[in-house]
């Protein structure tokens, strides 16, 4: 799977991206929504983690432009402000996830994601996540 992780706290991005490639994906970073815009019209993703709210453009402007322009994108949204996920899910995130949040719950995701385009399988249902926070988290 090749990935695109939109946030810009720099640590976020940094422990993020080391979990999905130490789990074998292919990673890459932008800092704000208008960085985003750029490498997705330069790359394929098959997922895009983004934050909701980042000076320029944030989270929800760029789920608004995957779903005009590459409306097979899968769109994971995190934000530490309830009322930005329910933006990022009306905006066509298919699953968000509240900051702090437990990495192991943002890679079965990404697992679940994987595993549903292998043949044969349903697609992954939207939903939305809000766990406390453990030693293990974002």
């Amino acid at each position: 799977m090749k990935m695109l992780i939109v946030d810009d706290s720099p640590e976020v991005v940094e422990i993020l991206s080391t979990i999905l490639k130490l789990s074998g994906h292919g990673v890459d970073e932008a800092c704000d929504g208008i960085e985003a815009v750029r490498r997705l019209r330069e790359n394929w993703y098959d997922i895009v983690i983004t934050d909701a709210k980042m000076p320029g453009m944030g989270g929800v402007e760029v789920c608004n432009f995957l779903k005009a322009e590459f409306p097979g994108v899968y769109i994971i949204g995190i934000s530490g402000s309830s009322s930005a996920l329910k933006e990022l899910k009306d905006a066509g995130a298919h699953i968000c996830f509240s900051k702090p949040f437990h990495l192991d719950e943002l890679e079965e995701a990404v697992e679940n994601r994987v595993r549903s385009l292998l043949p044969g399988s349903d697609d992954v249902r939207s939903y939305t996540r809000d766990k406390e926070a453990s030693s293990a988290s974002v």
